[in-house]
């Protein structure tokens, strides 16, 4: 038997048709709220394997033409755990490509209009365990991007009324929670290539929260922390020897660091010294406050180690140190020891840092002073 797909429809469905209780409304939140795929998979098994009479389902996504790269699956009854799962749409690509941008379909509608179609399913599942089977397709600006397959159980000889306003129900939810989703795995793949990025540069960068949490540390601030850090501070926490003058200044600066308040304005910087090591100075370069929401601030921090002792070896020249003020501490050093003839192995060993880090500030260093060898770097700071 054929089973009928009526046309989505936006218009609300009849007073009469609707339940006087809704069974589902935990399941359907669940899948608006999911945020990634497993959620959201999670939320079509607690609806779909309850509410629709199936013998299996598919989430089919990163489809490449007509091929699914990913996809999860859900079987109703262990007993047919030897079942076949979908993993193509070689049983549906021509029925696609004569129906483009078509929302949904069943295995009756392409094989009522398409004499290949029972060997295409054959070689794909010799013996089906199931009646039917509908698709929900969701498509891209240019190409499908991801299918729901259900395949009916034997014992629904047709789809009701229940069965189609469940699916007429479910497409536009789905469709949104794909939509979302794709669209915070772009904005989280960028953010981690933009951290991967910043985290090997020498930039001692620190992002906080209102509370003045960290949610991201440079590698080069992660070397500052711990050598400012002493026993008993709180793993996840900035060095209280950072924190509690951090906090202060932001009170100070119209900045309540452990709740809601106003931004800052252009941002600025303070100076720090260590309680218990005298020795240790910090400058601390605050940002703009940028609001997450109506009510959390985030803070971006620069640290900046004041006046490290400089490596050992003849004192610079006066016109040096003039030159060396326009650099980091950190490029200070490293264009110090490069100038006195270390390797970037040896300056790493040296000061205890990467040699990636190294060649990352010498270059800084060279960009700055305007040269493009260690030769040059030691003609200017002799």
């Amino acid at each position: 038997m054929q089973f009928l797909v009526p046309a989505l429809s936006d218009s609300p469905p009849a007073e009469a048709d609707l339940p006087a209780a809704d069974p589902w409304v935990a399941q359907r939140m669940a899948l608006v709220r999911a945020l990634d795929m497993d959620a959201l998979w999670e939320a079509c098994v607690a609806w779909i394997g309850k509410a629709l009479p199936c013998h299996s389902f598919s989430l089919l996504y990163d489809i490449d033409g007509y091929r699914p790269q990913q996809g999860r699956h859900y079987l109703a009854e262990a007993r047919d755990a030897g079942a076949r799962l979908v993993t193509s749409l070689d049983v549906a690509a021509p029925y696609l490509d004569a129906n483009p941008r078509i929302p949904w379909y069943t295995y009756s509608q392409i094989a009522s209009g398409d004499g290949q179609a029972e060997a295409r399913l054959r070689a794909q599942d010799p013996a089906p365990a199931w009646r039917d089977f509908v698709h929900l397709a969701f498509w891209g600006p240019r190409s499908l991007e991801a299918v729901l397959s259900i395949r009916l159980h034997p014992s629904l000889a047709e789809l009701g009324r229940r069965e189609l306003a469940l699916l007429q129900e479910l497409y536009p939810l789905l469709e949104a929670s794909l939509q979302r989703i794709r669209a915070a795995e772009s904005e989280r793949a960028k953010r981690r290539t933009l951290e991967a990025l910043v985290h090997e540069l020498p930039i001692a960068a620190v992002l906080v929260d209102a509370k003045l949490v960290p949610f991201y540390m440079s590698a080069e601030a992660r070397r500052i922390c711990r050598t400012w850090s002493e026993e008993g501070d709180q793993k996840g926490r900035l060095p209280r020897a950072i924190e509690l003058p951090l906090r202060q200044w932001l009170h100070g600066h119209g900045a309540a660091a452990a709740g809601p308040a106003p931004a800052l304005g252009p941002g600025g910087a303070f100076e720090v010294r260590h309680a218990h090591r005298r020795h240790l100075r910090l400058g601390i370069e605050v940002s703009s406050a940028a609001r997450a929401s109506g009510r959390d601030l985030h803070h971006m921090l620069l640290l900046t180690p004041v006046d490290e002792k400089l490596p050992d070896g003849p004192e610079p020249s006066p016109q040096a140190l003039a030159l060396l003020r326009g650099l980091s501490p950190s490029e200070r050093k490293v264009a110090l020891l490069a100038a006195s003839g270390l390797s970037n192995e040896e300056i790493a060993a040296r000061l205890s840092r990467s040699r990636k880090t190294i060649e990352s500030q010498l270059s800084s260093a060279y960009r700055k002073l305007n040269v493009s060898s260690r030769t040059q770097l030691a003609r200017l700071l002799s």
